[in-house]
């Protein structure tokens, strides 16, 4: 009993599968056709000691003899059976389905692309393989095949007829080759439409950056033009020097208010009888100095005296000063924007020109240097813009003239 229904189920051994001499003759031809090429019948006869003779050609005797050992069970058919499971081996996974196959083989819609890397004769192993004793499926897959034996048959002649003077194998050579060059260039073809979607973006990355600075260019003039328009109404560079000479005179009225200060302090802690006495000598040497100096400042009688610069707010001491020793005074701010002509028609109006340079303007300092040398006039550049230094210069000069 169990040996019968291994043979229904064409193995011996039960496990559903056909053997190969359980096929019908025409599976076994189109299967070793398939499969085995010239080279390949040869190493088949010379493994399995067969011969054969020369009635027709070497190959077609080969495969003749092979499908009808095929067709019996034996040792011979039993050795090409594994031959072709090994061969067939690769494709096992996935394509064990009869109908799916058939279903490929007669190109239905939605089949070619799953099997579409297999091998027809792995197709037809597997399908009549696995179809138990379905001769009708098995008839089909024949039918399906037979139609493309004759398609190629086709194709095969009109290659030889389009191409006479070279064989089909080396035409589909040249078109597998042109094939794989296709697959390359389109490949490539999307690189660089890849890059060239890329570049367009890049492209319209930096119209957008241009935009953007062009805008920010165009903000960037608007606001050096009101900035040259706010110098402009300022008074130009010269505002520039008339804001460090304002600069330097805060300084130094800082400084002065810091001594005075100082002094009114330590006045205060003075007593009574202290700031008593020091009026006595204050009025002693007030005397003395009215008896001794008042020569030498009536030197300076008439004398014009012109001071270029210093500290504006204190013009009025300035000219106290220098009324005191007689003189006849004229203040000019240093400023050279409102007009070097002033300064030069001042010195022509002097007789002594003043000028210090600690606050001043560098073209004043300059051009005062300059016009006094032109002019031939005494020209006396003092460290600081104090009153000391003007009555220092003031004494020095009475002392010179005295002399």
């Amino acid at each position: 009993m169990a040996e019968g229904k291994g043979r229904r189920n064409g193995n011996g051994r039960g496990n559903g599968k056909r053997r190969i001499w359980e096929f019908q003759p025409f599976t076994i031809c189109r299967l070793l056709g398939l499969s085995f090429d010239e080279k390949d019948l040869r190493k088949i006869f010379k493994d399995l000691k067969l011969s054969h003779d020369n009635q027709f050609s070497v190959a077609f005797e080969m495969h003749q003899q092979l499908a009808q050992i095929c067709r019996t069970q034996n040792q011979y058919a039993k050795r090409v059976e594994k031959l072709l499971e090994k061969q067939f081996a690769p494709y096992r996974a996935g394509i064990l389905d009869p109908q799916r196959i058939y279903e490929s083989l007669e190109g239905e819609e939605g089949t070619e692309n799953t099997l579409k890397d297999v091998p027809i004769a792995a197709l037809i192993w597997f399908a009549v393989r696995n179809g138990d004793q379905d001769k009708e499926l098995e008839g089909k897959i024949f039918a399906a095949v037979h139609m493309k034996e004759l398609y190629a048959l086709r194709v095969y002649d009109a290659l030889s007829r389009k191409f006479p003077e070279r064989n089909v194998a080396s035409v589909l050579e040249e078109l597998n080759a042109a094939l794989e060059s296709q697959e390359k260039l389109q490949r490539r073809c999307v690189r660089l439409e890849q890059k060239r979607e890329d570049l367009i973006s890049e492209r319209e990355t930096i119209k957008e950056a241009k935009s953007r600075f062009a805008h920010e260019l165009e903000e960037q003039r608007r606001l050096n033009e009101r900035l040259k328009r706010m110098i402009e109404e300022t008074g130009g560079e010269a505002a520039y020097e008339d804001i460090e000479c304002r600069k330097k005179e805060l300084a130094f009225l800082r400084e002065e208010l810091k001594r005075l200060n100082k002094e009114n302090t330590e006045l205060v802690k003075l007593s009574t009888s202290s700031v008593e006495d020091k009026f006595v000598a204050s009025a002693c040497n007030r005397d003395s100095f009215d008896n001794g100096n008042h020569q030498e400042e009536s030197q300076l009688d008439g004398v014009r005296v012109a001071y270029v610069g210093g500290v504006e707010s204190l013009e009025s001491s300035y000219k106290d000063l220098a009324e005191s020793f007689g003189c006849q005074f004229c203040y000019h701010c240093g400023h050279c924007e409102r007009g070097k002509s002033a300064i030069a028609s001042l010195i022509d109006g002097n007789d002594v020109i003043f000028c210090p340079v600690d606050i001043n303007s560098h073209n004043a300092c300059r051009l005062v240097k300059k016009v006094c040398k032109l002019r031939d006039k005494p020209c006396c550049f003092l460290r600081s813009s104090g009153l000391s230094a003007l009555k220092k210069g003031l004494a020095n000069l009475a002392a010179a003239s005295y002399g």
